[in-house]
């Protein structure tokens, strides 16, 4: 039995340094947690930031090609026709001259 009482004494001797150990590693995994936790989410927010302006400028770029299909649409339909003009000037002309004869 003396081994075993040995074994005991030894065990409780040892026991609060085994302790103070495990409590010291349990403090530096949660340490490097939060280290890896914020990390992370500086990526993320990082990431965010970017995705915003991405979107920002998408609406931008559309709003522009919306604005450019609508202002060639109306230069396509709603274009003067100068010839037309140009030509109905010469017919008053016409009309003018073959008066005075």
């Amino acid at each position: 039995m003396s081994k075993f009482e040995d074994y005991i004494d030894v065990i409780k001797s040892e026991a609060p340094v085994k302790f103070e150990e495990m409590k010291e590693n349990i403090k530096l995994k949660n340490f490097l947690k939060k280290k890896e936790a914020e990390e992370i989410m500086e990526e993320v927010e990082e990431e965010r930031k970017v995705k915003v302006w991405v979107i920002i400028l998408a609406v931008i770029g559309v709003i522009a090609i919306g604005c450019l299909v609508g202002y060639l649409f109306y230069r396509y339909k709603k274009k003067p026709d100068y010839l037309d003009d140009f030509d109905s000037d010469f017919d008053d002309d016409d009309e003018f001259f073959e008066d005075e004869e």
